[in-house]
């Protein structure tokens, strides 16, 4: 039963070592939650660039139908027809009337994490801890026990060395 209680600090750092990784490691649940607010991100970033797709490609189809549509835009954009004049007035208007965005840039964020050297170093710790801790409470339980006058157990080590030496073989 003793050598079972000093296996503990062994599955101590074990447990510790699994649910950090689980909570806290690169594909733990901390990262997980970080990738599912990039992903939402980006989600949201096509969804605006499929909305000013289908803008343009609605514009595209209304020029591409219709003639006098096309002069109407031309004219916005500041072209003329051959043969004709006009005055541009600076500073009168919003310049272009159908001036859409490209969308925007997202650059994906890597998820924060503990690396795993250093969770593996942190449960080793905990395991070394807790295998001196049950160390000193046995050497104190010893002694106290030695103070009190209660019989000490001892193992039969003495009794069977000396078989051993009697069958002749210990040297």
């Amino acid at each position: 039963m003793k050598l079972i209680k000093y296996l503990i600090p062994l599955w101590i750092g074990v447990l510790f070592y699994t649910t950090m990784t689980m909570c806290f490691g690169a594909k733990g649940f901390s990262a997980y939650g970080q990738l599912e607010t990039e992903m939402k991100k980006e989600m949201v970033n096509i969804n605006s660039l499929v909305s000013i797709n289908n803008d343009l490609a609605n514009t595209r189809d209304v020029l591409l139908s219709d003639k006098n549509n096309l002069h109407v835009y031309a004219r916005e954009l500041g072209y003329a027809a051959p043969g004709e004049h006009f005055i541009r007035i600076i500073g009168l208007g919003s310049g272009h009337k159908n001036q859409s965005s490209p969308g925007h840039i997202i650059s994906p964020v890597s998820p924060n994490y503990i690396p795993d050297r250093i969770l593996q170093i942190l449960s080793f710790i905990l395991a070394l801890t807790a295998l001196f801790s049950l160390g000193v409470y046995d050497f104190l339980k010893f002694l106290k026990e030695r103070e009190a006058g209660l019989p000490i157990i001892k193992t039969n080590y003495d009794g069977i060395r000396g078989k051993l030496h009697a069958l002749g073989r210990v040297p």
